[in-house]
């Protein structure tokens, strides 16, 4: 299990909209297995609970930091028929007690929609009764620590490069919130790959003006930041801590060694890297697609920065129309003052709804953009791509966890009762209309298993992939041979 801390600006904090998407309020609840509340008067209420902690947390003016912290605890597909709702209950209260919420309010649900069934909890961190802000400090130890000890409560898989008695891991939670989503590379990893060459080049500089210029080569910049120092992208807005790169970039071991901190003088070095957002997958495959995406990106770019100009002078002509015209109205000499006070209220309103009208259209270009371009990242487009039949999408979306080739895969094909999608990894997700699910992750078939039409439809789809020799493993088919067979779709 990992366990995830979504940081959020303060201005883009807002618990009720959080709380109802972990009870998939708008969808009916089509993804969540079940949510509840803790910590909360109305637990019985879940609607009244939330108005609850929005009253508290209303209560506290003081601080102007996020009031919410949204925590994510993602299972591996082998963990689903060891748990009840019981447990996720249990091992919310864990987590809640090691970052000193078991006193707060906090809303919880589990979604079953991807591959890996993961809770969702939203601590109030506004204490109900103190109305103090408590934010847990080194909470990527804690947590971590909690994520090994249910692991050995539960029976619980580790995952992949976790050590189960080691330290606990610490990781830059918004770097992999991006690569997971976008499935690009994100700037804490790109800096991270080029620590041992910056080691070497830095290894030789004697001033703080060697430094700018080798980080100038690699496309980097060093700024103060506060307390600190920051590695920030020189082309773009890019940046992480420079302590992140271990402690020997801190600003106080950096002055300790080169002296009190200097901006850079004529830094004119010509970068031979820099970075830019590529992509993690490594297929063979994937170049023309890459290709493919950026021109699509830099077109629906184009199209956006086109309409926002042209809106933004149409409403500018508007303005300038109806202000000329209220100029007009003053001078006029056949007029009342209380007509002119009239008739320029009367201008104001009809410039508000011209300009309110070319916004309006505006708005719905976009929403046709982004109809025709329904990505705005690598990994959406490649599900774009599979989800249309792209055998070649699919298969680089699955490279991240084994070399694929084009004939190793057959795209899913639908089917009235049952629906398909394929998420960041390239596994395809098949939803019945029973409300069960199939995992299709390569060389398992993971199924609701608490869905007998579930079971039957992927011991059906175990037949047809992996032939006679496959066995069932908790809720999940598993290929008996080491060398899977093609990938072969229940609907073809």
């Amino acid at each position: 299990m990992i366990s995830r801390h979504i940081q959020c600006k303060p201005e883009n904090d807002d618990f009720r909209r959080l709380a109802r998407y972990i009870a998939d309020a708008n969808h009916e609840g089509e993804k969540c297995l079940g949510s509840w509340t803790a910590g909360c008067w109305m637990e019985g209420d879940y609607k009244l609970a939330i108005q609850e902690v929005v009253d508290v947390q209303a209560l506290n003016s003081r601080s102007s930091q996020e009031k919410t912290y949204h925590l994510i605890v993602s299972f591996r597909p082998e963990d689903e028929a060891k748990l009840t709702l019981k447990d996720f209950q249990e091992i919310e209260s864990e987590f809640a007690q090691a970052l000193g919420f078991a006193d707060h309010q906090r809303h919880c649900g589990v979604h079953k929609n991807t591959t890996h069934m993961h809770l969702h909890v939203a601590y109030n961190m506004i204490h109900p009764e103190k109305l103090t802000r408590h934010e847990p400090y080194r909470d990527y130890h804690k947590r971590d620590r909690v994520c090994r000890e249910l692991e050995r409560r539960f029976g619980l898989v580790v995952d992949n490069g976790r050590d189960p008695d080691g330290p606990p891991q610490r990781g830059n939670d918004k770097a992999k919130t991006y690569e997971a989503h976008s499935g690009q590379q994100s700037f804490s990893a790109y800096v991270r790959e080029r620590r041992d060459r910056l080691d070497a080049a830095l290894k030789h500089a004697r001033s703080w003006q060697q430094v700018h210029e080798v980080l100038a080569g690699f496309g980097l910049a060093v700024e103060l930041r506060g307390n600190g120092s920051v590695i920030k992208d020189r082309f773009g807005k890019q940046q992480i801590k420079a302590s992140e790169l271990g402690r020997v970039y801190s600003k106080g071991a950096l002055e300790k060694r080169f002296g009190p901190f200097r901006t850079g003088v004529d830094v004119n070095v010509q970068p031979h890297d820099r970075y830019g957002a590529s992509p993690r997958h490594r297929d063979p495959e994937r170049g023309r697609l890459w290709q493919e995406f950026l021109g699509q990106i830099e077109v629906k770019k184009g199209r956006y920065e086109d309409l926002k100009t042209s809106s933004s002078a149409e409403a500018a002509m508007i303005r300038e129309k109806w202000k000329r015209k209220q100029r007009e109205i003053r001078l006029r000499a056949d007029l009342t003052m209380k007509d002119k006070r009239t008739l320029v209220s009367l201008a104001k309103m009809q410039s508000l709804k011209e300009e309110g009208a070319v916004w309006d259209a505006a708005s719905a270009i976009r929403a046709s953009i982004r109809e025709e371009f329904p990505f705005h990242s690598w990994n959406g487009f490649l599900k774009m791509k599979a989800e249309a039949g792209n055998e070649v999408a699919l298969a680089v979306l699955q490279s991240l966890k084994r070399r694929v080739d084009e004939k190793d895969v057959t795209p899913p094909k639908p089917k009235p009762s049952v629906t398909h999608q394929v998420d960041n990894q390239g596994n395809v997700l098949y939803l019945l209309s029973q409300g069960g699910m199939v995992k299709d992750v390569g060389q398992a078939l993971h199924f609701s298993a608490n869905c007998l039409a579930a079971r039957a439809m992927a011991q059906d789809l175990a037949w047809r992939k992996f032939g006679p020799k496959f066995w069932l493993e908790g809720n999940a088919f598993k290929n008996a041979e080491k060398s899977c067979r093609n990938r072969i779709s229940l609907f073809r």
